[in-house]
């Protein structure tokens, strides 16, 4: 087989791999073509989360949809932000416990131990009542 031949080959496999996959995957805001509906297009709400006391003002459908738009187009940004708040807090956070003497470390251990052990004991104890 020669080269060119093989390198046709294997680009109309590709060509046919990418065709297919995009056909079964439409992209965001495309519905898959189907000749039958199925019941979860039908009845599909939209998804997300109004901000607090959205829900007591009537909002429709077609607001919904907007508003969970408008939070997508964010969410990125807000993770990525979010990531960095993340990472400096743990910078600053060794780097205030490097002040601390070894002792002072130590006797910083203990109390991080005993605090956890209380927190889980009361959150047992919250999970026993609603049980």
């Amino acid at each position: 087989m020669n080269q060119r031949f093989a390198s046709t080959v294997v680009a109309a496999g590709l060509a046919l791999a990418l065709g297919t996959q995009l056909s079964v995957e439409p992209t965001v805001g495309q519905e898959k073509s189907a000749s039958k509906p199925t019941p979860a297009k039908v009845a599909k709400k939209p998804a997300g989360r109004l901000p607090a006391h959205y829900g007591k003002l009537g909002i429709s459908t077609e607001q919904r949809t907007k508003i969970y738009g408008v939070q997508a187009s964010y969410k990125k940004q807000i993770d990525d932000l979010q990531k960095q708040i993340d990472d400096l807090k743990a910078k600053q956070d060794s780097e205030v416990e490097a002040v601390l003497t070894p002792d002072q470390k130590k006797k910083l251990d203990e109390i991080l131990a005993e605090a956890k052990k209380a927190a889980e004991a009361r959150s047992s104890k919250t999970k026993k009542k609603s049980s």
